[in-house]
């Protein structure tokens, strides 16, 4: 493994834990907010925005770095590079999430770009993972299985966000996340520790 890949890996791992400190101290400091109520994306709108879109545009470019890494490192087949390219735009998504103020509307007769980008997201990064469990966990059945469970648990909670209770909404979308993070962590701290 030469030294960009080990960079990228090291840097994943480290946008992923630096991501998930800042969601929590930022939900369990700020006025009257909790991990429970409060969305990722409220906080990412709320007075203190900068700090939360810091962590979700890290964990942007680890998704889009995590694309770069299937399709450089993996036999060049359309499984992986279709892998690749929905990591890449699943990262833009994320980007999108962040910059642009959660519950804004570019036009009212139309659904709002948020809601777009989550949709963007939510099937592409889970698309690239039932890409990446199906091309790589031949004989590798635990990898291959808690590929597909972080793909079930970031959609399934993902979706389920829609119906929830608002006074628990905030954790129903941290466990969708949660999926998400632990994923990128697992899978690039394992390539660190025993490259292909």
């Amino acid at each position: 493994m030469n030294r960009l890949h080990t960079g990228i890996h090291i840097y994943v791992v480290l946008a992923c834990v630096t991501a998930i400190v800042i969601d929590v101290t930022m939900a369990l400091t700020m006025n009257e907010k909790s991990l429970l109520s409060t969305t990722i994306s409220n906080l990412a709108a709320g007075d203190f925005d900068a700090a939360q879109d810091t962590g979700l545009i890290m964990v942007a470019i680890g998704v889009v770095l995590t694309g770069v890494v299937v399709w450089r490192e993996f036999k060049p087949n359309w499984i992986n590079r279709s892998a690749a390219g929905l990591f890449a735009v699943a990262g833009l998504c994320t980007v999108l999430l962040a910059l642009y103020e959660a519950y804004s509307k570019v036009s009212p007769s139309l659904p709002k770009l948020h809601d777009w980008a989550t949709w963007g997201l939510g099937f592409c990064f889970a698309g690239a993972l039932a890409l990446i469990a199906y091309e790589h966990g031949k004989g590798r059945l635990f990898f291959r299985i808690l590929t597909l469970l972080a793909a079930l648990v970031f959609l399934a909670a993902g979706a389920a966000t829609a119906g929830v209770n608002d006074g628990i909404v905030g954790l129903v979308e941290r466990f969708s996340i949660a999926g998400m993070l632990l994923w990128l962590i697992f899978f690039h701290a394992e390539r660190l520790w025993d490259p292909v």
